[in-house]
């Protein structure tokens, strides 16, 4: 069976009603019993939508709730856009709200395309009337002509094989299902369903605006690439029906691959294994890079640009292991050795970050020394004691540390002597050599005998006090991080 999504353009003699019908009931849109919110501007598309849902409601047992958002862009158009949709509602007994947004305002606060925004200002009004009333599945009216638009804008603009997919059929979308049961049906049929059925659809004068790229396409580009193709928009439609099919394939070897690369994960941060990113395919990585991308940002945020994707790969194939990349929509990629980050910047100081303390402080023994970052615990017996393994805890010859013990974060110039090691090691390569992330040097604490660092937690112990057959008193420290 083909993907859903697309049929060929033919004109009028489509049965809308039929057609959303059998796309409702193949691709189970809408299920039985649904509350089901339209979207409804009072155009043609969404006239006929919801026009055709009320048809329909009584089989499947849906109740219907009509939305209708009213930007403030139109002034007095805008206002009888909105009567419209009430009366209309109302008259064929459908609740219905209308959400008045403040476009206009948000630009001037915030700047940015004036259509993207009125996008996303409708958007959220949508999402709140849907949390409010429960409701289980958002429809709206975008169909096939709208489709062959999108596709073709991606296309001008620069678009991945993905992003030739175009307007999807339904989603998953803030806890809810958003679908589009007249995607297969033309503008033409729409038009000729209305004219039928005695629906008077508004007319938005700014659908005829060319300032606006998707008006220029409709009105200026399509007439003409159909001088060239008198079926181009059946072409666009091929073209996408293929790239769906191959996106279905795609979809199990990304969600496969990325289930590979993934180390760890949690809210608005995802590190990945670069060792293992780097040994897929070059069309799978990013593929792969884009997948995590799109879990972190906020989902009408468009950031997986192939810019944003190559120059993630720039870092992880770069020779800089503490390279960081500054992406759209408020994200950030910071490489760590064998180790990527992607993140929210809004995240970044989530981590927990103990600021460096140079004054030493005295360690408890016996007893146990509270840090912010973790505990010491310090004991002494005559017998060698078994401890767990690890670098967590240490054994010294307590006889051979008569001075204080204290506890300090790094200095530049430190200096240690390794056990092994013919002598000393500037402390930060030691760091460096154990791959220890830039930004958790300074938590570290150091164990000191007067100025001789002697322990250095979860990395490396230093040639001072060993025990030997000789020991007569043996000190014990182990160190726990904070949960």
């Amino acid at each position: 069976m083909d993907p859903p999504g697309f049929i060929a353009i033919h004109g009028v003699g489509l049965n809308v009603l039929q057609e959303m019908k059998r796309w409702i009931d193949e691709h189970h849109l809408l299920p039985g019993g649904s509350h089901v919110m339209v979207g409804v501007s009072g155009g043609a598309d969404s006239l006929a939508l919801l026009h055709g849902l009320k048809e329909l409601a009584h089989d499947y047992q849906w109740r219907l709730t009509a939305i209708h958002v009213e930007h403030g862009l139109r002034g007095a158009e805008s206002e009888a856009d909105a009567q419209f949709v009430v009366q209309t509602a109302k008259r064929w007994g459908i609740a219905v709200f209308v959400e008045h947004v403040d476009v206009k305002g948000a630009l001037r606060e915030q700047g940015g395309n004036k259509q993207e925004l009125a996008r996303k200002m409708r958007y959220d009004a949508f999402a709140r009337i849907a949390k409010q009333q429960a409701v289980d599945v958002l429809a709206l009216a975008h169909q096939a002509d709208d489709q062959v638009e999108t596709v073709l804008m991606r296309i001008l603009r620069g678009t991945s094989p993905a992003g030739l997919v175009g307007i999807p059929l339904l989603r998953p979308w803030r806890d809810i299902q958003l679908v589009r049961p007249l995607l297969g049906v033309s503008r033409e049929a729409i038009e000729a369903y209305c004219l039928e059925n005695g629906l008077t659809p508004r007319e938005d004068a700014s659908n005829q605006d060319i300032q606006f790229t998707r008006n220029r396409v409709r009105l200026e580009l399509l007439p003409m690439l159909a001088t060239y193709n008198p079926r181009v928009r059946d072409s666009i439609l091929q073209l996408s029906k293929l790239a769906q099919a191959e996106s279905l394939h795609w979809q199990v070897l990304e969600e496969q691959a990325r289930a590979e690369v993934v180390v760890s994960e949690r809210d608005g941060w995802i590190t990945l294994d670069i060792q293992r990113l780097t040994a897929l395919d070059i069309a799978l990585q990013r593929r792969v890079i884009k997948l995590i991308l799109n879990c972190l940002v906020k989902k009408e945020t468009n950031l997986s640009t192939h810019q944003a994707v190559e120059g993630i790969r720039s870092v992880i194939i770069g020779s800089n292991p503490a390279a960081s990349l500054h992406l759209p929509g408020e994200m950030k990629a910071e490489r760590e050795y064998g180790w990527l980050h992607l993140f929210r910047k809004s995240q970044e100081r989530s981590i927990p970050y103990y600021p460096p303390f140079s004054s030493p402080l005295p360690l408890q023994i016996p007893g146990r020394t509270e840090l912010p970052q973790g505990t010491f615990r310090a004991w002494t017996s005559t017998q060698p004691v078994s401890v767990e393994h690890g670098m967590d805890y240490a054994v010294f010859d307590r006889e051979q540390l008569q001075g204080a013990l204290t506890v300090r974060s790094r200095r530049p110039g430190d200096r240690m002597w390794p056990k092994g090691l013919h002598g000393r090691k500037k402390v930060k390569d030691i760091l460096i050599d154990a791959k220890v992330p830039k930004r958790e040097r300074d938590s570290i604490p150091f164990v000191f005998h007067g100025d001789e660092i002697i322990w250095i937690p979860g990395l490396v112990h230093s040639q001072w006090a060993p025990v030997d057959q000789d020991t007569k008193t043996y000190l014990t420290l182990s160190w726990k991080w904070s949960s």
